[in-house]
């Protein structure tokens, strides 16, 4: 092999390293931006005190008894400490809303339920936007539960 092909073959590879750092340097590292987000969901987590935890968990212990009304009840006192550590738009407290939305309508208030979805929806429009898929999820459950509450629905989730 000559000399020139040898210069050739090692300015081609020294070319495709440096595209490849260039590109790097413009798309970012495709695994920062998910880090980012889980560093802010942990120390979110961290930060929320033992007795809002303890709450969240005991609600869906008495979601999944059966005991509905005590679930609504522990999930509205959820609700509150959260808005009150994190914001009204932080994505916990409009994760807790829709949970909270869908007990009351299990637990036999289906009109308090879509009124719930649809300011919920409302709420997930403004903060994510219209295309958001849990904006979408709330919309589709405020229809389906204004039919419940008008009887025309199924009892499904």
């Amino acid at each position: 092999m000559s000399l020139r092909w040898v210069i050739a073959g090692t300015v081609v590879a020294v070319g495709a390293a440096f595209g490849a750092v260039r590109m790097r340097r413009a798309l970012g590292d495709p695994f920062a931006q998910a880090e980012k987000e889980l560093d802010m969901r942990d120390r979110t987590l961290r930060e929320e005190h033992p007795d809002t935890v303890a709450l969240r968990h005991q609600a869906h212990y008495l979601s999944e008894t059966g005991d509905l009304a005590g679930a609504v009840d522990l999930s509205e006192r959820l609700l509150a400490e959260r808005v009150r550590a994190l914001g009204e738009d932080h994505p916990q407290v409009l994760t807790t809303r829709h949970n909270l939305a869908n007990l009351r309508g299990r637990a036999g208030d289906a009109a308090g339920a879509a009124e719930a979805f649809e300011r919920l929806a409302l709420d997930m429009e403004r903060v994510h936007g219209a295309d958001y898929i849990d904006t979408v999820m709330s919309r589709r459950a405020a229809v389906r539960w204004r039919e419940e509450a008008d009887g025309g629905g199924r009892n499904t989730e």
